[in-house]
């Protein structure tokens, strides 16, 4: 069996052990000029120290690039002193096709990132998240890589958002090749709660 179909198949038999046992879950789809990205976010433990998300999307393009991952979050509040922002660290495993290179990879990535739910606009979002794995936890055809993602949203309804975005996937391909953009795009995406 491929790397590939190793990752995907580990990725389904995650989620679909995170579906019997989570809490809260979400669906978000988001759509850009020249790309597509599905997620799926499901928390799978509490503790007084915070909460388990367990999560993953898919991503594609015109470019015909291709992008997997699968994540996995401790989130919170940031303390009494900052009502309404929400951080989440942890590890990342991600996937990458690259088409016109006709290359792949896998990296293993720390980051996080923060929600913040303004007191003065209720309804207001705001997110960033970064992840980044250096070469030590890159692998196959890839050196290092990031992924940076920046929204501003609105909750439509208690449990459904609408957002504006931007985001960055970019890896550092081996054997001369250089930085590439898996995807570099704006979006307007929307985030389903259940």
């Amino acid at each position: 069996m491929s790397v590939r179909n190793l990752f995907i198949v580990t990725l389904f038999i995650a989620t679909l052990g995170a579906a019997g046992n989570a809490a809260a879950q979400n669906v978000s789809i988001t759509l850009g000029d020249k790309s597509a990205r599905f997620g799926y976010g499901s928390y799978v433990g509490g503790s007084t120290y915070g909460r388990t998300e367990l999560n993953g999307s898919l991503l594609y393009n015109t470019d015909d690039n291709r992008y997997l991952d699968l994540g996995l979050l401790v989130v919170d509040n940031a303390g009494s002193k900052n009502p309404g922002l929400e951080v989440g660290l942890g590890p990342k495993l991600m996937f990458f096709w690259h088409g016109d290179l006709n290359k792949q990879g896998l990296a293993i990535a720390l980051g996080g990132r923060l929600n913040f739910k303004p007191m003065r606009f209720k309804r207001l979002r705001l997110g960033f998240s970064a992840f980044y794995a250096p070469m030590i936890t890159s692998f196959i055809d890839v050196r290092d890589a990031y992924e940076l993602d920046m929204r501003v949203g609105y909750e439509i309804l208690p449990t459904a958002s609408a957002y504006l975005g931007w985001r960055r996937i970019n890896a550092d391909f081996n054997k001369g090749r250089g930085r590439n953009d898996i995807d570099r795009s704006g979006y307007l995406g929307m985030v389903f709660s259940f």
